[in-house]
């Protein structure tokens, strides 16, 4: 609309008309201008990828009031942060995934309401934290594993409410300070060496079963605070429901809903949907005070629609097309009865019950969050029906590149220059740069300089974790069958490892004597 340079989820190979954020909210366009006639004479997601395809998209998705934050996706309600995805409520938060309620937090997946951590991963409420993982109401340590209620620790793993700990080893205040006196967390080889001599711990360290806290009755992984919940995954505040992943600051009465929440309610085989929203159906990115959707695909403050894209304060429309609540009411039931019964109708689809078929997906599947948890060749994912994406952003042109091994080694070294060149990174050759904020932080938390590009980083942070995937095994201490996602095959013990696992596992009960 604008006609000015924008960012964009979507591939310039799509040809997709976008607009950006300020256009797309604005009142100088109808979606409603685009809405056809329900045919039915033809499957119902043939239409919709066709009306989808017409309509202009929002270019990147974010939500609420952001200030200074035109790089962030999946993103709302942040000032100013960058490169933050699935976040919301950030203030001064860089290169993150799964962020919530943060405030200066860098490089990270999954923390929730925490402030100056650094290369956490699954960290919740704490402070202060340096390359931390599975940590809860930590503060002011690094290099932790495990660890609930800890303060000025430093190398320790599997801790309860401890402060002073150095290699687990119980200290004095005055024996504390003068051991971390020897520590310089600026220089890149200590790091490095610090983040192998954690994962070394690990392999001694007894873990539960699963990762979560405060639970009732729920089954799944990286679950905290959540009720009634089964087979799901890193899920915050959620209470009732089955086969939900990452669904955070509140949700309830849910069944297979991927991502978002935020008071998501009755809601069923949606993606990315939330924010006091409300018995969605079959829905791909309906938000914002949005309810009774079925087969919609982004929607904002919209309510009563079947089939419809790219709205926002609708209600009652199909395909986009404009009803009385009345013509509404009496076509719905036609379309999901020619759905249900497509063979009379002279197609056979099957589609009522079933979410958007992939052949229809904007993305390919390389490209989307599906290839890290459930990786495929091009070959497979063609025989599979997916798409495939062999767009590469081209490399920029920059005058200075600086190969990531002749980077300083101590933060103390890096002079404000580096703001004007461009880093190598050492594991996959792609070009990135420092900004000044990412700069200040790294000098006032004595932080290396990163040598790997922020995806690079993101995947080096994802591979810490465990798949999403159950095996059945003994616990390490009483041998009840438990049932965890820590694989009891030695070569599928995960990277962080490398396949020199498996790790020692208890159930819940012996893990909780064990440490309490």
């Amino acid at each position: 609309m604008c006609k000015k340079y924008t960012l964009s989820g979507y591939s310039p190979e799509l040809k997709r008309s976008v607009y950006c954020r300020d256009c797309w909210h604005s009142e100088k366009w109808d979606s409603r201008d685009y809405g056809q006639d329900f045919d039915f004479n033809r499957p119902f997601f043939e239409q919709i990828a066709e009306l989808w395809r017409r309509v202009p998209a929002l270019a990147l998705n974010s939500q609420g009031n952001c200030v200074n934050s035109d790089y962030i996706h999946y993103a709302g309600w942040s000032k100013n942060c960058y490169l933050i995805m699935h976040a919301d409520f950030c203030e001064d938060c860089y290169y993150g995934y799964g962020f919530k309620k943060n405030l200066f937090c860098v490089d990270g997946f999954y923390n929730l309401h925490s402030e100056l951590c650094y290369d956490c991963v699954d960290v919740h409420k704490c402070y202060g934290l340096t390359c931390c993982q599975d940590c809860n109401t930590c503060n002011t340590s690094a290099f932790l594993r495990d660890c609930i209620g800890c303060s000025d620790c430093f190398l320790c793993v599997g801790l309860r409410n401890q402060r002073y700990c150095f290699r687990n080893e119980k200290l004095t205040k005055e024996e504390y300070q003068k051991r971390m006196k020897e520590v310089d967390t600026g220089s890149h080889k200590q790091y490095q060496q610090y983040k192998k001599e954690r994962m070394g711990m690990e392999k001694k360290h007894i873990f539960k079963e699963f990762q979560g806290n405060n639970l009732v009755n729920c089954f799944g992984n990286h679950l905290n605070h959540c009720k009634d919940l089964y087979y799901s995954f890193d899920c915050e505040d959620v209470e009732g429901g089955k086969y939900c992943y990452q669904l955070v600051l509140g949700a309830k009465n849910n069944y297979d809903v991927n991502q978002f929440g935020t008071n998501i309610q009755q809601s069923y085989e949606c993606t990315i949907c939330g924010e006091n929203s409300y018995h969605l159906l079959f829905c791909d990115n309906a938000m914002m005070d949005a309810s009774d959707l079925i087969y919609c695909w982004y929607m904002e403050s919209s309510k009563n629609c079947f089939g419809c894209t790219s709205m926002q304060g609708a209600s009652y429309c199909v395909l986009n097309k404009q009803y009385s609540k009345k013509e509404y009411e009496e076509l719905v039931p036609k379309i999901i009865e020619h759905m249900k019964n497509p063979a009379t109708a002279g197609c056979s689809t099957g589609e009522w019950g079933e979410f958007f078929p992939s052949n229809i997906s904007p993305h390919g599947y390389n490209k989307t969050t599906a290839q890290m948890y459930y990786p495929l060749t091009k070959e497979q994912a063609l025989k599979g029906g997916f798409k495939w994406d062999d767009y590469e952003v081209p490399s920029p042109k920059v005058d200075n590149v600086i190969e990531a091994a002749d980077l300083p080694d101590n933060i103390d070294d890096v002079s404000d220059d580096i703001l004007d060149s461009a880093i190598k990174c050492e594991a996959t050759g792609k070009l990135f740069k420092i900004t000044p904020q990412e700069l200040k932080f790294y000098r006032r938390q004595r932080i290396p300089l990163p040598r790997r590009w922020h995806d690079q980083r993101h995947l080096d942070r994802f591979h810490q974790r465990n798949p999403r995937k159950f095996w059945e095994r003994k616990c390490g201490k009483c041998e009840k069958k438990i049932t965890t996602t820590y694989s009891p095959d030695t070569a599928a013990a995960g990277s962080r490892y490398g396949g020199n696992g498996p790790e020692t596992v208890y159930c819940e009960e012996c893990y909780m004597k064990e440490l309490y």
